[in-house]
């Protein structure tokens, strides 16, 4: 990881109301982007953003600690070299981010990486519109294929993205899809009133569902599948039923308590997860 002594004067651009800003490392003649900065647009954590980099195989290559010139005098800051910047950004997946930045964020994966290389691209380095109409015989610098490789990384995570996002979308259809068989049988079968008095209430039903919901969705990041017919099977086994508003109310506590163990033993063989914000 290159680092720095004599403080070095960043430059800067406006992106859609946001200020990026840039180093050129007369070492190397790399351009390099805080992060910290860049962290704070995006309203991502930085420490954690810094730690994922670091673990990375390739992206941590790109790393440097450059002294650079500030307000308040100069300041050793840690960097990432443009070229890989669309890497690292594609690897932020945009479901796990606060909803009020996804957009933002996209937005940035999208079209920041051609913005920073052709504002502080090296001289005589060609655009990246250039780099988009390049022929596979047309001379190409090891910096400009540097970044045409990191931005066809990017793309093809975005597309990765975009298939997680229309699988998880799916999943969720199907879980509605369930839902509403579930409600519709009950209604088809609804039992006498005389039953009804013996069974859960619908407050109950509610809070039922919703502990099954919470176990299926444990089980289901464990799984990679969709646990929540599988769940409601194996309480139906468990307590004799064939559907939840059956429970009797006696058996309500029990069934809940059965619930609460299930999903303690799913967090328990999973282990605490550190928030990373990707």
């Amino acid at each position: 990881m290159p680092e720095t002594e004599q403080p070095l004067s960043p430059q800067g651009i406006t992106f859609y109301g946001d200020e990026i800003i840039a180093i050129l490392e007369p070492t190397t003649q790399h351009v390099y982007v805080p992060l910290a900065r860049l962290c704070a647009n995006l309203g991502i954590d930085p420490p954690s953003q810094m730690q994922r980099i670091q673990a990375h195989e390739v992206l941590s290559t790109a790393l440097a600690t450059l002294s650079i010139q500030s307000t308040g005098g100069p300041q050793a800051t840690l960097c990432l070299r443009l070229d890989l910047i669309p890497f690292w950004l594609a690897g932020i997946n945009t479901q796990r981010v606060r909803a009020d930045v996804r957009e933002k964020l996209v937005r940035y994966q999208r079209e920041c990486a051609a913005v920073l290389w052709d504002f502080f691209r090296p001289p005589g380095q060609p655009s990246s519109a250039a780099l988009d109409r390049a022929t596979p015989t047309a001379p190409v610098s090891p910096a400009a294929q540097a970044y045409e490789l990191a931005l066809a990384v990017a793309a093809l995570a975005r597309q990765q993205m975009h298939i997680e996002d229309r699988l998880h979308q799916f999943a969720t259809q199907l879980e509605t899809q369930a839902a509403r068989t579930e409600a519709l049988e009950l209604r088809l079968t609804a039992p006498e009133p005389q039953l009804r008095a013996s069974t859960i209430s619908e407050e109950q039903a509610a809070e039922l569902a919703q502990a099954v919901k919470f176990v299926a969705r444990a089980l289901g990041e464990r799984t990679g599948r969709n646990e929540y017919g599988g769940v409601y099977g194996q309480l139906y086994r468990e307590f004799g039923i064939t559907s939840y508003k059956q429970l009797p109310r006696e058996q309500f506590a029990p069934a809940m308590e059965w619930l609460r163990d299930w999903y303690r033993t799913i967090q328990q063989e999973r282990g605490p997860e550190p928030d990373t914000g990707v």
